[in-house]
């Protein structure tokens, strides 16, 4: 054979191997069906698609477009975006299955919205929204019912798919439900973040709370006047805007830009800058020319409705006046400057624990100790106290010996609370420490009273009936005997 018979042979050979590696590729895996709407195709959700080849290198699937103008197209989606079917007989059950769902997607309404492993409140958080971000509902689930201040919130819970891949359970309270045939399918978080290097992805990935909030759990104290869900940063990387709360500060920062120097980020067009410190920690500086010194401070609010809601904290002026360390917290933010960290645990379990305590104290104190106490005659010096289960006191019939303990003005309802931690030195002398607060004034009251800052007590019972001595401003929740006044209120037992 002439050597040029050989070179055509072997062009010959060459085509054929060609031909048959491309017609591997066009081999199919099986059939997907996409879970979130891909633009690049366009495949709407619910579209059911050949599945080619699988990386797993790039963790992506390289899928066909049915009815595109290109024929024989293909493009690739990322594994979290296909489901993959060994059928297409089974990929069109699956879509088939997601009946109404197909469509609809829900976006969170506030920040720190977790996704958990089982449709059950307290079940393990496997990942945590940020406010903005949307989530695609894969299935209804069948899952307990969730409640706050004993009433059941309304909603259902979802399986759900996040924009990288993470799924897991969501209660739809807090999410705001949308069909993507209306209003279009929603941006991917990733598409629309700050592109930035090094380590900005922490701001903007993660769940920031006041430093203190995590002082108060190491301490196992926990001041729900203080400790409160509305307080954090909360950032928007899509709507490029942060909120920042604290008990002195609330602001918001629509940004059009972030820029780095030295590890200082400037969120370009306000004044917030933010320095991070660690994975788990950051300080953030509002105010022009003030630099971003890490004080820890912070402070609280209601609690969200989300997960249990507590009463409003005190304002300003009256938290101030509290003293002890509720004072800095009253504060927090007042100078421009604050730190945040990541907790170690999450705030609606200590929410929730601090409430039980306080709840079992009570309901023991009723109990054991009266709800009941003194004459309803003011002459008596101390009037008659009633304390209920629900955390309410009526206080009537007050002569000077209880208003010498008393705020000016102040009403003769309020609420009780065993917020405290009695100092272990006092544990033979007092049963323990309650607070009241009382009720602002009707208006056109005289003198106007409008404080809600509490009126701590260490008491105890005795055979003349319940002694009531004013404490000293707590140090760390802990109450501690007044110097300077040793003359007790006595109620005796209601008759």
């Amino acid at each position: 054979m002439s050597r040029r018979k050989l070179g055509l042979a072997a062009v010959l050979a060459a085509l054929f191997a060609l031909a048959a590696l491309l017609g591997s590729c066009s081999h199919r895996l099986g059939w997907g069906v996409v879970l979130w709407t891909a633009p690049e195709g366009p495949l709407p959700a619910g579209s059911v698609v050949p599945v080619y080849i699988k990386s797993n290198i790039q963790k992506v699937y390289v899928v066909g477009v049915p009815g595109s103008k290109e024929r024989g197209k293909k493009i690739e989606l990322p594994f979290w975006q296909v489901e993959l079917c060994p059928s297409r007989g089974k990929a069109n059950a699956r879509v088939k299955a997601m009946g109404e769902n197909v469509g609809l997607y829900m976006v969170a309404i506030r920040d720190g919205l977790p996704l958990r492993d089982k449709p059950a409140n307290e079940a393990k958080r496997v990942y945590r929204l940020r406010e903005g971000q949307s989530v695609k509902i894969l299935e209804k689930a069948e899952g307990e019912a969730v409640s706050t201040g004993g009433k059941s919130l309304p909603g259902a819970w979802y399986l759900v798919l996040a924009d990288d891949g993470s799924s897991g359970y969501a209660f739809s309270y807090a999410f705001r439900i949308y069909d993507e045939a209306k209003e279009g399918p929603p941006v991917l978080a990733s598409d629309k973040k700050v592109a930035l290097s090094g380590r900005a992805d922490l701001i903007f990935s993660r769940s920031w709370r006041p430093e203190y909030f995590q002082e108060m759990l190491d301490d196992d104290r926990v001041d729900l006047d203080y400790f409160s869900l509305r307080y954090g940063l909360f950032i928007d990387a899509i709507r490029r805007q942060v909120r920042l709360e604290l008990p002195a500060a609330s602001k918001v920062f629509d940004y059009t830009d972030v820029s780095e120097d030295k590890g200082l980020y400037a969120f370009e067009g306000t004044a917030l800058k933010i320095k991070i410190e660690s994975d788990s920690r950051l300080v953030c500086s509002w105010t022009e020319g003030a630099p971003p010194a890490g004080q820890g401070t912070a402070g609280a609010d209601e609690d969200s409705a989300h997960l249990g809601e507590a009463e409003d904290a005190p304002a300003p002026e009256a938290a101030s006046a509290a003293s002890g360390e509720g004072e800095s917290y009253a504060s927090a933010g007042s100078s421009g400057s604050a730190s945040f960290v990541v907790l170690t645990s999450e705030p609606q379990e200590a929410i929730r624990a601090e409430t039980l305590r306080r709840q079992k104290l009570l309901t023991a104190f009723v109990d054991q100790v009266g709800g009941e106490w003194g004459s309803a005659s003011a002459s008596s010096g101390g009037g008659r106290l009633s304390i209920a289960k629900n955390g309410r006191f009526i206080w009537k019939g007050r002569g000077d010996a209880a208003s010498a303990f008393l705020p000016e003005g102040a009403g003769a309802t309020g609420e009780i609370a065993f917020r405290l931690f009695l100092d272990p030195s006092l544990g033979s002398a007092w049963g323990g420490a309650l607070s009241l607060r009382f009720d602002p004034s009707p208006p056109g009251s005289s003198p106007a009273y409008s404080s809600k800052q509490w009126i701590d007590f260490l008491y105890r019972r005795s055979p003349a009936g319940l002694v009531l001595a004013e404490a000293a401003p707590p140090a760390g929740l802990v109450a501690r005997a007044a110097a300077g006044r040793s003359d007790p209120l006595v109620l005796e037992a209601a008759k």
